[in-house]
């Protein structure tokens, strides 16, 4: 059924795959931002950045799933400051312990003592400063970049998704003309059953004796009955229609599709049970194919 005409634009479909970066700097404060997404059933977030931004996670958190509804997505924040006065301090216990065992040595070995500058490079002598906050501005910055790497990626996941679309329809238009091939070739496959039939009797016969042509017609009922798959083809009909119409909506609409691709499976599985003819059987091998292949690729969507 054709939808009303609207002024309101759909959605793409989009992909769960996805990769954005983007780099932003303030000052000697610099940011660097990589957004990576791939397939899950639900949505799962994880944000890796330095200690001081622990508290904005919850902020990063809130903006992935503002853009997202499914997928694994996982923000990487590095952080470079320009080099301060005091990038490290020293380990004064650390130094101390070691200037008074070198003073021991020294004496024992009739040496100079080492200086401070020697034991300044002895292993664990200078530790890291602990980081510094981030100013209001720095925290601009973040937010700035987690901002522009997670648009970056939503570009790419639309951009999968417009290819995506473009195969499933296609995929969708196989299974859809292979439905009906089975369709307009169930007459001929009942003909082709009641030869074979006609055959196997006559092969039971005695010679003279003929077949019935009442008993033909009653078997051939039975035949037709039984391998009629007018109702299978029309449900399929129904699902692809739903399925269109879905892609068409787009959006989030993966577990949609998904659902509605199984349902399609199903309607392929009991047509193949009726088939009764090779024709039919190599036609609904192909109808199968393309269900596996929606299955894989409908997968992907978001």
């Amino acid at each position: 059924m054709t939808a009303p005409h609207s002024n309101h634009q759909p959605q793409s479909v989009r992909s769960m795959t996805g990769f954005g970066a983007a780099s932003r700097e303030t000052g000697g404060f610099a940011v660097r931002v990589e957004a990576r997404s791939v397939n899950n059933r639900g949505l799962t977030i994880s944000v890796r950045a330095p200690s001081f931004l622990d508290a904005q996670s919850a902020a990063i958190e809130a903006g992935v799933k503002r853009r997202c509804s499914r997928g694994t997505v996982a923000v990487a924040i590095s952080i470079q400051r320009a080099r301060n006065a005091a990038p490290s301090r020293i380990a004064s216990a650390v130094v101390a312990d070691y200037a008074e065992q070198a003073s021991i040595l020294a004496e024992e070995l009739g040496m100079h003592p080492p200086s401070l500058g020697d034991l300044l490079r002895l292993p664990g002598a200078l530790e890291d400063a602990p980081a510094a906050d981030a100013t209001e501005a720095e925290l601009a910055t973040v937010v700035e970049a987690v901002d522009a790497a997670l648009d970056e990626m939503i570009v790419m996941r639309d951009r999968e998704g417009a290819s995506l679309a473009a195969e499933l329809r296609s995929l969708v238009a196989q299974l859809e003309d292979a439905a009906g091939r089975v369709e307009a070739r169930a007459p001929a496959a009942v003909l082709v059953q009641r030869d074979k039939l006609r055959e196997r009797l006559s092969q039971l016969l005695v010679p003279g004796q003929t077949i019935p042509d009442d008993l033909i017609a009653r078997e051939i009922a039975v035949l037709a009955d039984r391998t009629d798959v007018a109702e299978e083809v029309a449900r399929l009909r129904s699902h692809v229609s739903q399925w269109r119409e879905a892609l068409d909506q787009g959006g989030a609409v993966g577990r949609r599709l998904d659902f509605l691709t199984q349902e399609l499976g199903r309607e392929a599985n009991t047509v193949g049970s009726k088939c009764q003819d090779a024709e039919t059987t190599r036609i609904v091998v192909e109808m199968k194919v393309a269900v596996e292949r929606l299955k894989e690729q409908t997968a992907n969507l978001e």
